[in-house]
């Protein structure tokens, strides 16, 4: 394998991709209503696009405090989706692209000490006149964004939120006890309402930093654990699509058709 150094696309990559230009094959991820929206939309897939890095967790001893173990992990799982994400945007650029579509990730642990993130989307490009001046991508379908364009938006960036908060408290010991009953401990409510809003608050600086005018959530997740019976900590995340406003007309369909239209008008 030639030499890399981290920067641009791996080797393996650029040669999946000379392979594609090469062939004139065109491949996607999308299901069939995913696909068929798209074309609606004006776009057509070109291929599908992957980006993927391998990194340590960051902290793999002991005698750490728990508030900076969570801001380890939540630093590496920001670069982690980040770098996974522009090495995706790489590849479907180098195809080509307009945008990508369906973006999907998966984290796989590897031996507990190190985690693959791994980004999956559909490359499509725009059959028509004004294409994108920059390639967007997002975690939408193809139905949704043809109902988006309809209603005067587009997709901009995939946008990523995430947050680590960690909370001590010598009462949770007697908290959860069980004697202590149906009582509410204090330290987990504290750590999952904050953790929450701060990556809620992340999300939204993403989108702003895109120049977006709106943002659509499409998942968040949350993960807490327990540090000596005597602390909370907790990582959350906020995953979605930063939106902008192009015109204002009719609005999108609330449900989906179903009979399609054969005509183009």
């Amino acid at each position: 394998m030639p030499d890399w150094d981290g920067r641009g696309l791996p080797p393996v990559a650029r040669a999946r991709v000379e392979r594609y230009a090469a062939s004139g094959l065109k491949t996607s991820l999308m299901s069939v209503p995913s696909a068929v929206g798209a074309e609606v939309a004006g776009f057509t897939a070109i291929g599908e696009v992957m980006g993927c890095v391998v990194q340590q967790v960051g902290w793999t001893g002991t005698g750490i405090f728990a508030d900076d173990q969570v801001k380890l992990i939540s630093g590496m799982l920001r670069q982690g989706y980040s770098t996974a994400l522009d090495r995706l945007a790489q590849e479907a650029t180098a195809l080509g692209a307009d945008g990508v579509l369906g973006i999907g990730f998966t984290v796989t642990s590897l031996d507990g000490v190190m985690e693959e993130f791994v980004a999956l989307g559909t490359a499509v490009r725009a059959e028509t006149k004004q294409r994108p001046r920059r390639l967007f991508t997002t975690d939408l379908p193809g139905q949704d964004v043809g109902k988006l364009m309809q209603a005067g938006w587009v997709p901009v960036r995939l946008a990523v939120g995430i947050a680590g908060r960690a909370q001590y408290d010598y009462n949770m010991q007697y908290q959860t006890t069980t004697w202590a009953g149906n009582t509410e401990v204090d330290a987990p409510t504290r750590v999952v309402t904050e953790v929450r809003a701060a990556a809620r608050a992340e999300f939204a600086r993403a989108i702003r930093d895109a120049g977006a005018d709106g943002g659509i959530v499409s998942g968040m997740t949350l993960r807490t654990w327990p540090v000596q019976e005597v602390a909370m900590a907790g990582i959350a995340s906020v995953t979605g699509t930063a939106i902008a406003r192009f015109h204002t007309g009719r609005a999108a369909p609330t449900s989906a058709l179903k009979i399609l239209p054969l005509n183009r008008s």
